[in-house]
Formats: C-alpha cells, sequence, structure tokens
C-alpha cells in the first residue's frame, strides 16, 4: 500500500504485522494485546486457532501461547520491561511476539530534534539497538525487523546519512518498524516441535548426568533405552547435545556408539 504523508507529501510504503503471519492448520493459541484489528485476517489463515484479547478478564496461565500480537507495546505500555518481561511468560518456550515501534532515528524526528522540539515527551520512540537490548533482556532470542512505515523519498534521508547518521536497512527513511521476537532460535525451535517438554526435560537429565560422568556406564544404558522408547533418532540426538550440554564432545562419543 503506497500513502501519501499530507505534512511533508513524502510519498510511503506501509505494512502492518500482517507481513510476519502465514496459513496454519494448526490448533495455535494466539493473544491479542490491542491489536483486535488483525481479527479477520488471523481467522482466515489460522481457521483452528483460538484467539484470546487481553485484558478481558481472564486468568492467563505461563507458557499459554503460542504467537502474541501487540501492536503498540512499545509505543503505549508504561512500563515496557514490565510489560515484555509478562509477554514473555505467557508465551511458549518456542512462542513469539509480533510489534511495532516509532524510529527514534527517523528524519523527521531528527528535524524535530534540530529545531528544539523534543517529540520522545509525548510519546515512546526507540531505536533498533535498544530494542534488540530490551527484547534480549525480557528472554527473547530471535529478531527480525522488517520496515512498517519507510518513506519512498531519499532526499532527507541522504542528507542526514551525509552528516554522518547511520542508516543501515534505510532506518533514517523508516517511521515505524516491525518487529518479530522469538523465545528459542529456528534451531532449537525445531528441536522443541519434534518432543514435548516432558521428554526433552528427561533428555537432558540423562544427557547432563553422562557429560559430568554420573554413573556413566549406567546412564548410556538409559540413554539408549531411553532414545528407543521414544523414537529418538540420532541426528536429532546429536542436535539436541550441541544445544544443550556445555561439554558436547564428552557425549558425541556415546551418542554415536549408542
Amino acid at each position: 500500500m503506497i500513502r501519501e504523508n499530507p505534512k511533508q507529501q513524502i510519498r510511503q510504503r506501509r505494512l502492518d504485522l500482517s507481513e510476519f503471519l502465514f496459513p496454519s492448520p494448526l490448533p495455535l493459541r494466539i493473544l491479542t494485546v490491542d491489536s483486535s484489528q488483525y481479527l479477520p485476517r488471523l481467522r482466515a489463515l489460522c481457521p483452528h486457532a483460538a484467539v484470546t484479547a487481553y485484558g478481558d478478564g481472564n486468568s492467563l496461565e505461563q507458557g499459554s501461547f503460542d504467537l502474541v500480537l501487540a501492536e503498540s507495546i512499545f509505543a503505549d505500555a508504561k512500563d515496557p520491561y514490565d510489560a515484555l518481561m509478562e509477554l514473555s511468560r505467557l508465551l511458549t518456550d518456542t512462542g513469539t511476539l509480533l510489534a511495532a515501534f516509532p524510529n527514534v532515528r527517523y528524519h523527521a524526528v531528527l528535524e524535530e530534534l534540530q529545531r528544539g522540539e523534543f517529540p520522545v515527551r509525548g510519546r515512546h520512540l526507540w531505536a533498533k539497538a535498544e530494542v534488540v537490548r530490551i527484547l534480549d533482556d525480557t528472554l527473547f532470542k530471535e529478531i527480525v525487523f522488517a520496515p512498517g512505515v519507510q518513506d519512498e523519498a531519499d532526499a532527507e534521508e541522504k542528507a542526514w546519512a551525509a552528516l554522518g547518521f547511520d542508516d543501515y536497512s534505510r532506518d533514517l527513511a523508516t517511521e515505524v518498524w516491525l518487529v518479530k521476537a522469538s523465545r528459542s532460535t529456528a534451531e532449537v525451535a525445531n528441536l522443541k516441535s519434534l518432543y514435548d517438554k516432558k521428554t526433552r526435560a528427561e533428555l537432558a537429565r540423562i544427557l547432563h548426568r553422562i557429560e559430568y560422568d554420573v554413573n556413566r556406564a549406567e546412564n548410556r544404558r538409559t540413554l539408549q533405552a531411553f532414545c528407543e522408547a521414544h523414537q529418538i533418532f540420532p541426528d536429532y540426538l546429536r542436535d539436541f547435545i550441541h544445544s544443550t550440554c556445555a561439554h558436547p564432545e564428552r557425549l558425541m562419543g556415546s551418542a554415536e556408539e549408542d
């Protein structure tokens, strides 16, 4: 979608969190936080999903959602850290947060600051580096950005870049960034998706006992029996060892022998 910015007469390309949504037949558990505008899209893409609206008087349990849409969490939350920690708590360990934030490095904001106007007093503005930092602090592992509102014209962008402002990924031309943050990296999420949490926890317990030489021979036999009982294949076991153990070299021989 292309729209004119009436104040500056700059053509802008506008996208929203739908950019991160894909069709899914799975019975996903989705939470929306002030993002009800996405409900028709969610229902069309994920017909079997259970969608919950935050603040409907419902009691929300830890780890009860696969996806959270909270478009304005960065702009509107009184305490963004506490708000993000709460959403992180509500997500499963492979869950994903979708949000957006107004960019403090957008050239129009820099022009306001240059004139002595301080828009940060009336609204929360963020730089991408700050967003990465707070998401890291609130236990998110993998972070992806996409332009939400971005100028088509580039004269102002180039002018600020000429003054020495970094313009990676056209940051100076982007009024709003979209962000996708996951509780696990894609690699770890794939590992977690194959077996349930209880199975992974027991597998990790056995591996750690072998790793630190606790009844090594006995636990090697336990590992072999456990893998056979739960149909854990060798490639998965090797990847699991590398993702969960501090000293994978102590186990790789055992895994290959078993």
